[in-house]
């Protein structure tokens, strides 16, 4: 069996802790030829979320806004999913995201196929049928040169739809970067340190402010409003709550 390399692995934070998990591949397609790849993918320890053209831009789930390769699998003839529709689709879920590295796999090679989706944005195109050991070792190229592109030992605290990366200081929400003050980002980053807990205005104060005594906490109050403009504005899912009586709290509903 290849093992998974080391490199692939994230680490996350969740309610405080930080973990290792699974590379995450988003496997596109249908057919016998897609369920052999994912039992593959799945026995070498790769986390594997599948999905149809029809459902990529129905919703986003909050777990596949970390995925971290694409593989697209293309065996119908004719425009199928050659049409330029779909490749904008596929486009406009990527650019949701982050940068991600794309391996097409298609019954289709012929010379101006390869092109078109090279220039479109696939890192890699493969030929059916595949060779799984070939294939394996594609996605762990794939892999190995996109983390010299992501940062590796990446810290994020994963709070629903919500990702505050404590390294690069940077958050985003269903795909989409929060421009924070360094004071709102501060404040952000301890409630989701404290995910589920209740933070009174004054822990919030001395941890966030540095303040050791009682102050006016109308500071914290105007902060929060800030806060809950930048991330819950717009949002069916709000993730800011008042604890009444106490002070704040940063909510995961899942």
């Amino acid at each position: 069996m290849i093992t998974v390399p080391t490199f692939a692995a994230s680490r996350r934070i969740e309610t405080g802790r930080v973990r290792t998990v699974k590379t995450a591949i988003l496997l596109m397609g249908a057919g016998e030829q897609v369920d052999l790849i994912q039992d593959v993918l799945c026995s070498e320890g790769y986390e594997v979320h599948r999905k149809e053209w029809s459902e990529l831009n129905q919703s986003v789930e909050p777990s596949l806004l970390h995925i971290n390769l694409i593989i697209l699998v293309d065996s119908e003839k004719g425009q199928g999913y050659r049409s330029q529709q779909k490749k904008e689709e596929l486009k406009q879920w990527i650019d949701k995201g982050q940068v991600i590295p794309l391996l097409v796999i298609t019954s289709n090679v012929s010379p101006q196929f390869i092109v078109e989706w090279l220039d479109y944005g696939a890192n890699d195109v493969m030929e059916e049928p595949v060779h799984l050991n070939v294939m394996l070792a594609r996605i762990r190229n794939l892999l190995r040169v996109f983390a010299n592109v992501k940062q590796e030992g990446e810290e994020v605290i994963v709070v629903h739809d919500l990702k505050v990366n404590l390294r690069s200081r940077r958050v985003n929400r269903a795909g989409e970067y929060l421009t924070l003050t360094p004071k709102e980002y501060e404040l952000l980053e301890f409630l989701a340190l404290h995910v589920n807990e209740a933070c009174t205005r004054s822990d919030i104060l001395r941890e966030v402010w540095g303040y050791e005594y009682a102050m006016d906490t109308n500071v914290v109050d105007v902060y929060i409003k800030h806060l809950r403009v930048k991330v819950d504005k717009g949002r069916s899912v709000k993730l800011i709550h008042t604890v009444r009586g106490i002070g704040y709290m940063l909510h995961d509903k899942n």
